[in-house]
């Protein structure tokens, strides 16, 4: 509701864009880091594991998002009335979610590969991009 009580400005579009940007620009980077760094956490890593699975899940859960989350937002915005926005997005962050739960364990495949053969994975991934 943040949002919807903020950025109200007299071009509709105006609005959109700049809650739209807001999300992206705030809330995606510290969903992304508390739902990775918990999850590492809370499986007994350490913090040194958790920060290289951070390095790895990231970035890739931020360009990702960005695909996914403008659209949802301003589809909201636009179209759902404010007493069914967090019903909406919740069903979307449903699968969502379900992904950020398969790359997180993706990097600790990558994380957990590096650590037993000392391959640097994420120096690896970093020089395909």
């Amino acid at each position: 509701m943040f949002l919807h009580h903020n950025f109200n400005y007299s071009s509709k579009f105006a609005s959109i864009l700049t809650k739209v940007c807001v999300q992206q620009a705030v809330f995606t980077p510290v969903f992304n880091t508390y739902f990775f760094s918990l999850q590492s956490l809370l499986t007994g890593k350490s913090f040194e594991e958790t920060f290289e699975r951070l390095k790895l899940a990231l970035p890739v859960s931020i360009t990702n998002s960005l695909k996914l989350w403008p659209a949802v937002t301003a589809f909201s915005f636009m179209y759902v009335a404010p007493a069914f926005r967090s019903i909406f997005s919740g069903v979307i962050a449903v699968g969502w979610q379900t992904y950020l739960s398969w790359l997180n364990q993706k990097a600790a495949r990558e994380v957990e590969a590096e650590r037993t053969t000392g391959v640097d994975v994420v120096g690896a991934v970093a020089m395909k991009a």
